[in-house]
């Protein structure tokens, strides 16, 4: 694939002169030439230390606003869409996020993620709209096309093409202030998916005195997610373990409804029409892919109910959900990252049970393989090594039905790692939205932690956006899992694995 977005690249660049102007090639521009002149006519050298901004935004299905605060390169933003709030900021040089249940997570790209670029073309184009238009390949296969206004050289769109699909974003009604920084007043994009459309219009931008370290420090966690019961640190948690698969009894609206708990889910997820049959308001709309693409709604839980613990006024995003597993369990949601990161806890599959621990409070017992996580997609990825092959974004997914599986990003790299088990031929796994394709493979070697598998069976995924995305190398699913005792803290940043005997 990678060659190939080259070959068009190269292609895009042969046949400028049917597509574009008659300019010499020696004429063009080069990407970096481009990208200078932007940043003159732009006047971004001029542009204030410290600015607040106010914006009036449409997304998600929702109207809002997004209040910004800049000291230098330090950024903090909040965002407001109907009763929603979230947040996200840099801090010194640290990326961080809050999401809509008030939680904040570090964001810690690991170097595998940064984009390296292998190709740039330069050709001059007439539509969608006369420009300069800078194609840059990367070698994750990701394209991202550039477009320089011809007469100004301001950047007026931008499209990104990632795991099949392409997103674009158009900049207009560019105003320039006193001090001769020129920058757009108004913005408006989405994707492929018609539901995920979005506008961002700028209401008022001004220069402020330096604002305080306290503005832009890394917030702590906005509210208690999880509430234990006064004076206990542990609970058990109303928990079946089922063919490895994790099944937690919660109460919603009076009723009793089981749910994965699901680590690999980003986060709470609900079946839309269980929602609706709880009387749950819905908000906004988007369109999500998993497995497949659906739409997707926020929903607020006034009260769950799970065993002794209690959680209020908890966001879901809602899901169709059509499975029975386990013997006939129903699951209409998961219990994924929101959950996870509230509290701490130990997954005993031999015995069955999973007990919670109030954050905090978990003392990971000596001998146990400790594994540094990150939870930049909602999700705890950690180091894996398949065959000789080392992959440092694997996600340790409690609710997937396999042993491991394999991205396209990394069975690309490392063809290698595995072979076809069987016929090669091609199956259909169920997922959240809809099927998902693969193939059946094997493994000599799978490592997690200080424990190695042989022989391991698991599959490759063959949707270029398994998932929804393509910067993970795969996923260590339950049947791998099960062979540990997990101690699961977010907030230590760690899995402890201690391996059943």
């Amino acid at each position: 694939m990678r060659g190939g977005a080259i070959a068009l690249c190269a292609f895009a660049l042969l046949a400028s002169g049917a597509l574009a102007t008659a300019a010499r090639a020696q004429d063009l521009p080069t990407p970096d030439e481009l990208a200078a002149r932007s940043r003159l006519a732009s006047g971004a050298d001029r542009r204030p230390e410290n600015e607040r901004e106010t914006w009036a935004i449409h997304l998600g299905g929702l109207d809002g606003t997004l209040r910004t605060v800049r000291r230098g390169s330090d950024v903090a933003s909040v965002t407001v869409l109907g009763p929603f709030r979230t947040a996200r900021g840099l801090d010194r040089g640290r990326r961080w996020h809050q999401n809509e249940n008030g939680e904040t997570i570090l964001d810690r790209p690991e170097p595998s993620q940064t984009e390296r670029t292998i190709a740039q073309s330069v050709i001059r184009v007439g539509r969608p709209l006369d420009a300069w238009e800078v194609v840059s390949t990367y070698a994750s296969g990701h394209v991202l096309r550039t477009f320089y206004d011809a007469r100004t050289y301001l950047v007026v769109r931008t499209e990104r093409t990632i795991a099949g699909r392409t997103s674009h974003v158009e900049y207009d009604d560019f105003r320039t202030d006193a001090r001769g920084c020129t920058r757009p007043w108004h913005y408006a994009g989405g994707d492929d998916r018609p539901g995920n459309d979005y506008d961002f219009r700028l209401l008022r931008v001004e220069e402020t005195p330096e604002p305080s370290d306290a503005e832009l420090a890394i917030p702590h966690d906005r509210r208690t997610l999880v509430e234990f019961p006064d004076g206990v640190d542990s609970v058990r948690l109303p928990a079946r373990i089922v063919g490895d698969r994790i099944y937690v009894r919660l109460k919603v609206g009076g009723r009793g409804l089981d749910f994965l708990l699901d680590s690999g889910a980003g986060a709470m997820t609900i079946d839309e029409g269980v929602a609706r049959e709880l009387g749950l308001a819905a908000y906004g709309r988007s369109e999500q892919t998993v497995a497949g693409t659906f739409e997707s709604r926020r929903v607020i839980a006034p009260e769950i109910g799970i065993g002794p613990l209690a959680m209020r006024d908890v966001v879901l995003r809602t899901a169709p959900f059509s499975s029975r597993e386990g013997r006939g369990t129903r699951v209409v949601g998961l219990l994924g990252f929101d959950f996870f990161d509230a509290l701490a806890l130990r997954i005993d599959y031999g015995a069955g049970t999973v007990d919670a621990y109030r954050s905090g409070t978990l003392d990971a017992p000596a001998g146990v393989t400790p594994l540094d996580i990150r939870l930049n997609s909602g999700a705890p990825v950690a180091r894996a090594t398949v065959a000789e092959a080392e992959g440092d974004d694997f996600i340790l997914d409690t609710g997937a039905a396999f042993s491991y599986v394999l991205f396209q990003r990394f069975a690309r790299a490392h063809p290698d790692a595995v072979e076809t088990l069987g016929d090669g031929r091609v199956r259909e796994g169920s997922g959240v939205g809809g099927p998902m394709p693969y193939r059946a493979v094997a493994t000599k070697r799978l490592a997690l932690g200080d424990t190695t598998f042989e022989n391991a069976a698991g599959v490759e995924a063959l949707s270029p956006n398994a998932l929804g995305f393509d910067n993970e190398d795969g996923l260590i699913g339950a049947d791998i899992l099960a062979a540990f005792t997990l101690y699961v803290d977010y907030a230590a940043g760690r899995v402890y694995l201690a391996p059943r005997r």
